[in-house]
């Protein structure tokens, strides 16, 4: 698939703006889509469902999402869960927990206020991770 779209990145750096000129540009973006496909692909269909969970879960319940929910609505031993979640959070692409209980940021939803509000089609409201 080819897109036309003209990007521009740029850096700040002693308070300027800096363009970053495109062929660095271009080669930081494909390194960041490789690592993040290898995180996707090294994903268990269990560990993507417990990811897809806390998603949907967060963007009706609105509060972080606990390994204990988890475990009670997918039927899945917490200790498993308690793997699950560090593996994703270790991964640095899925979930995070700011107070190292409760996940409150799962890609590509966050529970605090990013700046980018969201609207899902059936009308939940979010901010984008």
């Amino acid at each position: 698939m080819k897109n036309d779209l003209k990007h521009k990145l740029y850096m700040g750096f002693c308070g300027f703006m800096m363009r970053i000129p495109p062929l660095l540009s271009g080669k930081g973006a494909r390194k960041v889509e490789k690592n993040a496909k290898a995180n996707a692909d090294s994903l268990s269909k269990e560990e993507r469902k417990v990811h897809h969970f806390i998603v949907m879960k967060m963007a009706v319940v609105k509060d972080p999402i606990t390994e204990e929910l988890i475990a009670s609505e997918l039927r899945i031993p917490t200790d498993q869960v308690n793997k699950i979640i560090n593996k994703l959070e270790n991964l640095k692409t899925f979930i995070y927990r700011s107070d190292g209980k409760g996940i409150n940021w799962a890609y590509p939803l966050s529970l605090e206020n990013t700046g980018f509000r969201m609207t899902a089609s059936s009308g939940e409201q979010f901010f984008a991770a």
